[in-house]
């Protein structure tokens, strides 16, 4: 499975004929916008669970967890450390004019 960052506004691709946009959202909620033709079929994944008639049929149904959350001390350390790379990068380009 991919799993990555996107920032709102940006998209991704699947094949040449579908495009997922992240558009942006809160803490629990995400709006997400899939332009795909209507030859195929998107459903909510609640909505599979709720329409399972078998039991078997629900096992079958992937499930997805969110991942859990860096630590507010964990996340200042990584700010930081991404900050110094960056200063250090904006030196070496200031040395080395392209």
């Amino acid at each position: 499975m991919l799993n990555f960052t996107i920032k709102p506004g940006e998209y991704f691709t699947i094949g040449e004929d579908i495009k997922v946009v992240f558009l942006g959202g809160t803490a629990n909620n995400y709006k997400v916008m899939v332009d795909a033709p209507r030859s195929y079929n998107i459903v909510r994944g609640s909505v599979l669970e709720k329409n399972a008639a078998l039991q078997e049929e629900k096992e079958k149904l992937k499930k997805f967890y969110p991942e859990p959350g860096i630590p507010a001390e964990q996340m200042k350390r990584l700010i930081a450390k991404q900050q110094r790379e960056n200063e250090k990068n904006k030196k070496q380009r200031g040395k080395n004019p392209a």
